[in-house]
Order: structure tokens, then sequence, then C-alpha cells
């Protein structure tokens, strides 16, 4: 359930009329479905994505993701003597990072939910769906083959894509691909990657296409992984990466 606090200034500041219903419940977050309001303009409904308080979560900010992330000061110490102030900022650096990815690969051309405004542990973003349901996520689709090949192709797109503006997203699989009208939808960012600082990216990008290569092939697609991760890798540490068309 949505704390009061959380809801009280996207009420105020007229982002939202309405909280229409749940419409998924994890162990790091709640999302509802809002009606929007005057300052969410060219929205009917949108989606509010609560994190959880620290205290009713199970939250993992784990080094592989964080590493060769700077933060200075106070704040660096106190998150690497893992003292309560500490993990606050690491928990708010985590989220912040949800919020700032969405904006820089939406204006990228990355197809992810318009981001539409955050505050605190809250964020609010374009609904993907209609007033009878959510898009679904990529794992329940049962599409024919050339339509699953469509998919593939829009995946690989959007992991170039995002590789070309120096972002891996370090967690992809069919359960975090949303698919509506056809067109897919990247999703749940926080945990995405710098390769240009990250020591684990490549590791991580070869696990994502891993993880939407084995959906993928129960559709008879046939992804060699550690081929198509290393021609990223190489396309991208060469600057040889083509920028993939940006029309959506």
């Amino acid at each position: 359930m949505l704390e009061s606090d959380v809801l009280e200034r996207f009420y105020e500041e007229g982002f939202i009329t309405e909280v229409v219903r749940p419409l998924s419940s994890g162990k790091e977050a709640t999302i509802h479905l809002c009606r929007a309001g005057e300052f969410a303009p060219g929205h009917d409904l949108v989606v509010l994505k609560a994190y959880r308080a620290r205290d009713r979560r199970d939250f993992r900010n784990s080094q592989t993701y964080t590493a060769g992330r700077v933060v200075r000061g106070r704040p660096a110490r106190a998150i690497a003597t893992k003292t309560r102030f500490g993990r606050e900022v690491d928990e708010a650096l985590w989220q912040d990072r949800e919020w700032e990815m969405l904006r820089a690969m939406h204006e990228a051309g990355v197809a992810v939910p318009v981001p539409i405004v955050m505050f605190g542990s809250a964020i609010l973003m374009e609904y993907l769906g209609d007033a009878d349901g959510g898009a679904p996520q990529l794992k329940d689709l049962s599409p024919d083959a050339d339509e699953a090949r469509d998919l593939f192709d829009q995946t690989m797109r959007e992991v170039e894509r995002m590789l070309f503006h120096n972002v891996i997203h370090a967690d992809l699989s069919a359960y975090n691909l949303l698919v509506w009208q056809g067109r897919l939808r990247v999703i749940d960012l926080p945990q995405a990657v710098d390769p240009r600082f990250n020591p684990n990216a490549w590791e991580l990008l070869e696990r994502d296409l891993r993880n939407v290569g084995t959906w993928f092939a129960r559709y008879g697609i046939d992804l060699d992984v550690t081929s198509a991760a290393a021609d990223l890798r190489i396309g991208f540490e060469f600057a040889e990466l083509v920028p993939p068309d940006l029309e959506l």
C-alpha cells in the first residue's frame, strides 16, 4: 500500500488526481496506476513507482553495479563504513539512478517509458496499456515466428542504442521488457552501468544477452552470445558503433 507522505506531493503539485489500483508489488518497489493531473499533460493514466522503505524491503545495492561510481566527501566515507547515514545515501543514489537513467535514455531515443517527475522515493512515468490492463512483460507473450523475430530485433536495437550512449542495462531479461501494440519498452534501470567506468560492465552485457537469448531461443532464434557481446564491445571501444535509427 502507498504511504500518504509519498502521495501527498504528487497530489499537491497536480501530477495525479487519483490512485486507480495497484499494478504490481515487488520486494523493492510497488507500482500503482494513477489518473493524471493537469501537470502531466498528454497522459490520461500514469504509473507511480514507489520504492519501499528500507525496513520493509530487501534492498541490495551490489558492488557489482556500483563499482566505478564516484562519491566524494562525507557520503563516500559513510557508504564505505556502512553507517546508517551511509546506507541511506546509498539507497538514495540507487533510486536517483533510475530517474536519471530514464531521463537520459528517453532523451537519447531509447524505448523507455516517458519519465514525468520524481519526488522523494517515487517516480511518476508513462503508463503503457489501456483502461483494461497494462502492457504485458515479454515473458508472458507467445509470439509467432515473425513477431518473435521483430521483438528480438527491437531488443538488440535497444541494447546497441543504450551502449552507444554509454549504458548497459545490467539486469535485462524477459521480465523487464514490456510490449505494447507491437512496440518493446525497456524498464527497471537503477542498476544500469557505464562501461567506461564499471569493471564488471562487459560481463553484465554478456549476461543481459544470455538472458534475452535464452527466451528467444524457444522461438527458433539463435543468438551467439559470446560473439554478439564481443562485437558490441569492439564497436564501443573503437568508436565504431553506428547510432541506431532514432525513429520510434
